[in-house]
């Protein structure tokens, strides 16, 4: 039994150290300390989510490309487990949160990697591309709907006009009217800023952003943590953005091939595919059927199928050691201060 022992001791060592090299905080701009975690075995790809979401809505979308792909995301500075000491104009912005994305890279030295975004993540994936092309080998946006001033029904409207958004088809107009008068049922007993309130309304809403209404709980997790971390979506989407399409000269300077992927119920998908056309005449453009803002969910045969076959064009790049990372952040220093 004692000659076992070391070896069992050595066998703790190398999972442990295994797994460190894998998942952990790494220190980036500002002293912000980003939760990452690394998936998967293949070519290397970073998955971006929406401004003011953790990587928490991307889960099935980070298990299956983790069947083929080295899957590398995190949470954004302020989000999920990437708790940030003093949230302003300054600390949480645009800049930064594109700035975050090389920073990450040099800590796991990662030479080049695939990026994969999605929502206002694809805004924030270009400008990453004007900035360190170099060390992007492909791109892929999952519908980038912020690269365009589309313009949706303004949110104070929405409870007088709920007919006029894009409910799943799978939903009849009785059934919307029954929830819509249990909605606001519920909200005649509930605080304005309750966190029951915030709840009840995104789970209304949630059917707006599927279509198959199986993923209406996803869809309204993702809805309420963008309302909760509604102070830094606000500043990364509104504090030094450039102008729509201005980081698209550098990806077809350096010939980056792009995938374009848009869901035909999102909001003018036929006019995204025009302009986006127009912008990069070699960008591979992939409309999904029976699909919202999660197309990975609502049509994954069709979505995995492009996506897999474009990622399977990338050049591998051989892996330098990684950084030092740091080590978890206990809660108790994880607590926020907005000024």
């Amino acid at each position: 039994m004692r000659k076992k022992l070391p070896l069992f001791i050595i066998f703790l060592l190398v999972t442990f150290l295994s797994r460190a090299q894998n998942e952990g905080w790494a220190i980036c701009n500002s002293g912000a300390n980003l939760y990452f975690k690394i998936v998967g075995s293949g070519n290397p790809v970073l998955v971006v989510s929406d401004a003011g979401n953790s990587s928490a809505y991307l889960q099935e979308l980070i298990k299956k490309l983790s069947t083929t792909n080295r899957v590398v995301y995190y949470d954004p500075r302020a989000t999920g487990k990437s708790r940030f000491p003093v949230i302003n104009d300054t600390t949480v912005n645009f800049n930064m949160a594109v700035a975050d994305i090389e920073a990450l890279r040099a800590v796991l030295r990662i030479p080049r990697w695939s990026v994969l975004a999605h929502g206002f993540g694809a805004k924030i994936a270009c400008a990453y591309a004007s900035q360190a092309g170099e060390h992007l080998g492909q791109l892929v946006l999952v519908n980038p709907t912020a690269m365009m001033n589309t313009s949706l029904p303004p949110s104070t409207s929405y409870f007088d006009t709920f007919e006029e958004y894009g409910f799943s088809g799978m939903l009849t107009q009785e059934n919307i009217s029954k929830r819509f008068q249990h909605l606001q049922s519920q909200l005649q007993t509930m605080a304005n800023d309750s966190v029951a309130r915030a709840r009840a309304i995104m789970t209304f809403q949630a059917a707006t952003y599927v279509h198959d209404t199986l993923h209406e709980p996803v869809a309204a997790e993702f809805l309420y943590e963008k309302v909760r971390n509604v102070a830094i979506k606000s500043r990364v989407s509104n504090k030094f953005v450039p102008e729509p399409f201005d980081c698209v000269s550098v990806l077809r300077q350096r010939n980056i091939p792009v995938m374009v992927i848009l869901s035909r119920q999102r909001v003018n998908a036929s006019g995204l595919a025009t302009e986006w056309k127009k912008a990069l005449p070699n960008v591979s453009i992939v409309m999904i059927d029976r699909a919202h803002h999660f197309p990975w969910l609502d049509n994954p045969a069709l979505f995995y199928e492009q996506v897999n076959s474009f990622l399977k064009r990338f050049v591998p790049v051989t892996y330098a050691s990684q950084k030092k990372v740091s080590s978890p952040v206990r809660r108790g220093y994880q607590r926020r201060k907005r000024n």
